[in-house]
């Protein structure tokens, strides 16, 4: 023992006590590096939990700002679905339907009912198909008001095949199959056609009866008058029907004139059961005759 032993040569007793300060040197180091890693690690631990400490402040205002936003959205929705709530329709250019039917066809649930989710519908989007109608257009007049403007499409007769009614416009393309039939659009016999399709030229024998077609339906809706029916015979001859009376009107060029003379004594035939004979009518002849139809029928 060094201090055991105090009376050693001065060169081993200074050797010795050189390497006990070496070691205690040595054991202060280490305790002193040991202490330098706690304090790193309580650093390091103090940084992490600060570093959380702002992730969760910062998650904290994502979220706020998140909810502020999804609060505006809300009531900018609210804004506008009662803003732009349709309080007012103006429909213009129909006539087989009335405005209310056009309304209740378009406007059938909570989100047509915005009027600007009506407008970009039929601007961009999937549009309701009605028949006899081409196209409609909406236009916005105000936030609460729209206007919806009808192209109905040109039908001047239809013609009935297995059980439908197909409607064709005045070149004899068919552009409408139904089973009802529409007021104002006369029924067409007579008319002998090889194949009927949608959309497609009525294939008839003779081209000509379109134009004929035609011309008496613009001149029977200038009169103001409506037959049930329109029968077409040998040589394009015309018989009118209206309920019990027959109007035989011919084949000849006529038509004007006796569709106007018609007009004038159509209220003496509403009462009358029989066949009205103009075939013959001119504006020199005026030749009319009336045949009873026979009561034992």
């Amino acid at each position: 023992d060094l201090w055991g032993k105090p009376h050693l040569p001065v060169p081993l007793y200074r050797q010795r006590l050189r390497k006990y300060n070496q070691g205690f040197a040595s054991t202060r180091s280490c305790d002193t590096l040991d202490k330098t890693k706690t304090d790193q690690r309580k650093s390091m631990l103090k940084f992490r939990e600060r570093e959380k400490i702002k992730a969760r402040k910062r998650r904290g205002k994502g979220l706020l700002t998140a909810l502020l936003v999804l609060m505006t959205l809300a009531l900018l929705t609210v804004g506008v679905i009662s803003l732009f709530k349709i309080r007012t329709v103006e429909i213009t250019g129909n006539s087989f339907y009335s405005a209310q039917e056009i309304q209740d066809r378009i406007i059938t649930d909570r989100y047509t009912e915005n009027s600007l989710y009506l407008y970009l519908k039929y601007k961009y989007f999937n549009k309701e198909e009605i028949p006899f109608v081409d196209k409609l257009e909406v236009s916005l007049q105000g936030p609460g008001k729209v206007k919806i403007r009808v192209y109905e499409k040109s039908v001047v007769g239809y013609v009935t095949y297995m059980g439908a009614n197909f409607y064709f416009d005045k070149d004899g393309v068919v552009v409408e199959s139904s089973t009802d039939v529409k007021e104002d659009i006369p029924c067409i016999s007579g008319v002998r056609f090889s194949s009927l399709a949608m959309y497609q030229k009525l294939a008839v024998e003779n081209d000509k009866i379109f134009g004929r077609i035609l011309n008496i339906t613009q001149l029977l809706k200038k009169y103001e008058l409506s037959p049930d029916k329109i029968e077409f015979g040998k040589d394009l001859a015309l018989t009118l029907y209206f309920g019990n009376v027959k109007v035989a009107l011919g084949s000849n060029d006529d038509l004007e004139d006796k569709i106007g003379r018609l007009h004038d004594i159509y209220s003496d035939l509403e009462s009358l059961s029989g066949t009205l004979h103009m075939e013959n009518y001119t504006l020199d002849s005026k030749f009319i005759s009336f045949e009873k139809a026979d009561s034992t029928e």
